[in-house]
């Protein structure tokens, strides 16, 4: 897979996330993007990415994203209280999925966030989240 310059891995070894594998991430300023390429454990059995796949790529974008954004410490991590999906269209084996996130609007406790997963030119899940920022 051709990778854009710039992604490292997660380095979530021996958590959920590294159970997951491949993921991805390149932090910026005020966001951070998300991309997998989409190996044979992460399909389901129609040979498309497991919608449960899917939207972990998008929490952590949308997570890593809102840490970005507020500038938080290392492992202080914003909490997910509320992530609403719509799956548009299907990513299959082989592909390169990426997800990108930006910020609507930051509280003192709340940040709102929406953020797209797309492959090939394809939007294939949208979401919108509410987090608890890090105290």
């Amino acid at each position: 897979m051709n990778v854009p310059e710039g992604f490292v891995p997660l380095g979530q070894e021996g958590t959920f996330l590294g159970h997951v594998g491949g993921l991805l991430w390149r932090r910026g300023a005020d966001r951070t993007e998300v991309c997998v390429s989409l190996a044979p454990h992460h399909l389901n059995p129609n040979g498309t990415a497991h919608g449960g796949l899917l939207m972990t790529v998008l929490d952590i974008t949308l997570g890593a994203t809102v840490e970005s954004f507020l500038g938080v410490d290392p492992g202080r991590h914003p909490v997910t209280l509320q992530l609403s999906c719509s799956m548009l269209a299907p990513a299959r084996g082989g592909e390169l999925l990426f997800g990108e996130a930006t910020v609507d609007q930051s509280t003192r406790t709340v940040t709102f966030v929406s953020a797209r997963l797309h492959s090939e030119g394809r939007t294939v899940l949208t979401a919108s989240a509410v987090f608890r920022n890090p105290r």
